[in-house]
């Protein structure tokens, strides 16, 4: 990677207020997508807080902020998923990720930091126009969603409208 063009890219995903895709970065800096995704690979080496999400990456600032987290254990069928997370995000909760507990591969996770309606629907039409496999589908269903919110009351209605559809999984 150029010095240059590290730097921008650094600069590019720092001031941007949104995820940028490797697409967009590629025609940006006229190289392939391949040479993004090593880009950012180096510059996570270098210590750089980028994160992947299915809308590409965002430079995360280590600021500490006053949100409250939850783990929630749910499990439903792929067709509930769109329920499930209008169900978090309606209640003023943010999904961080998606996690299951693969009994030989271990915790495996995925960031999707949705946290509004025009999000979970831009998530579902992903999953609708590719060859999309639910991570759940290796564990019955189960898996973890980490839960950001302003509040804990907001923690506790979500843990409600969760539980009312019946995805609550309580051990």
């Amino acid at each position: 990677m150029t010095k240059n063009r590290k730097e921008a890219l650094l600069q590019l995903l720092k001031e941007s207020q949104k995820p940028l895709n490797g697409q967009s970065l590629a025609e940006h800096f006229h190289v392939t997508r391949q040479i993004i995704v090593q880009d950012i690979a180096v510059l996570r080496a270098d210590g750089a807080p980028i994160l992947s999400t299915n809308r590409g990456y965002i430079y995360k600032e280590s600021k500490s902020n006053s949100y409250v987290h939850k783990l929630f254990k749910v499990k439903h069928k792929e067709e509930d998923m769109e329920q499930e997370l209008l169900a978090i995000v309606d209640n003023g909760g943010r999904v961080q990720n998606i996690q299951i507990d693969h009994p030989v591969y271990g915790e495996i996770e995925t960031l999707l930091k949705l946290s509004c309606r025009r999000d979970v629907e831009h998530f579902l039409n992903q999953v609708k126009t590719s060859d999309f496999r639910p991570l759940s589908e290796l564990t019955d269903g189960v898996h973890y969603h980490l839960i950001e919110a302003e509040n804990k009351q907001d923690l506790l209605y979500i843990e409600k409208a969760l539980d009312k559809l019946g995805y609550l999984v309580k051990d």
